[in-house]
């Protein structure tokens, strides 16, 4: 591969860019190729970013033999078929969330990874926050004791999505506020217990706000292997108080709790007394964060000295709750997983 990795990005939406820019911050990448059907889209992105080739389709840019690695950034429903193909020519994937639209694409996908012996990666990036990470080392440290609860939560008071008009669409989308804000908390929340087996799963959709044929707003339970469980909520519209609107993760332990998104950073509360009062402390931040820590965890990946976070198997396990969900929420019953 030389000393750069060669890089093409397919998708020059905000995504796209966020990619770019992690791989300049990352070091050690060369973006060499964009793919959009827009013209203008990838005008923007090889000016902003020195890009010099450009495709309007995505089979042409998996086609240049030139790149290593590519990062998807497309519409849910084609995830999987742009991912198996550049397995297949022999390129690393980095794939924007979620791993297609349902478990048995995210099957697929895996399947191409391990068979055609490349790295594939989903671009979870709360994983790689600052908020996040601290909290995370927190965890490993032992400061919370057991965790066994986590509520997380992306609620938008007005945020339903614009653009192109997909995100609406379930046939491209495989649902609403759940698969699109849930699927990143639910991720979230699913690391920061330790990434224990789902066991079953209780949904709610609601379509209330919003005139779509995908849910505006969703809730559910989910329980784990060793009693851990999780509350997650999701709404691109929803009535609530304007403190509400934005992210909410709280993680319960039995030595300890963490309140991931504050002004400060993530705090950690412990040494509770029998009033239920208790020491606040801060949590310091790494320095490498976002999609420049996404993008260097890819490169080690890469190299063969790290073995995908979340990769083929993760994406695997994730789908299934998300379909897990929706089951639920159709039936009117918990779903086994």
């Amino acid at each position: 591969m030389g000393e750069q990795i060669r890089v093409g990005i397919i998708g020059c939406g905000w995504p796209g860019a966020a990619h770019a820019r992690g791989y300049l911050g990352a070091g050690g990448f060369k973006v060499m190729a964009v793919a959009d059907l827009i013209p203008d889209r990838r005008k923007k992105m090889m000016g902003e970013f020195g890009i010099a080739r450009e495709y309007s389709e995505a089979k042409d840019l998996i086609a240049d033999k030139e790149l290593d690695a590519i990062s998807i950034c497309l519409p849910n429903h084609l995830h999987a078929l742009a991912a198996i193909a550049a397995l297949r020519a022999g390129k690393h994937v980095l794939c924007e969330k979620p791993p297609g639209i349902s478990a048995s694409e995210a099957r697929r996908m895996d399947t191409s990874a391990k068979k055609n012996g490349k790295v594939l990666l989903y671009a979870m990036q709360r994983r790689f926050g600052p908020h996040e990470q601290s909290a995370r080392a927190a965890i490993a440290k032992g400061y919370l004791g057991d965790v066994y609860h986590i509520r997380a939560a992306w609620t938008r008071t007005r945020g339903v999505p614009v653009g192109t008009g997909w995100f609406n669409q379930k046939e491209k989308s495989g649902g609403g506020a759940m698969i699109d804000l849930g699927f990143a908390m639910l991720d979230l929340a699913w690391f920061l217990l330790g990434q224990p087996a789902p066991q079953s799963a209780y949904g709610m959709t609601h379509r209330k706000l919003a005139n779509f044929e995908v849910e505006d707003a969703g809730f559910a339970m989910v329980r784990f292997e060793g009693g851990k469980s999780l509350e997650l909520a999701a709404s691109w519209a929803l009535n609530q108080p304007p403190q509400q609107n934005g992210t909410a993760c709280r993680i319960h332990g039995t030595a300890g709790a963490i309140e991931v998104y504050t002004p400060n950073g993530a705090v950690l509360y412990r040494d509770f007394d029998d009033k239920g009062d208790c020491k606040e402390n801060p949590l310091k931040p790494p320095k490498l964060i976002h999609h420049v820590a996404l993008v260097r965890h890819f490169k080690d990946c890469i190299a063969g000295r790290a073995t995908p976070e979340i990769g083929g198997p993760e994406g695997i396990a994730l789908m299934k709750i998300v379909e897990g969900i929706y089951k639920s929420s159709e039936k009117g019953k918990s779903i086994q997983l």
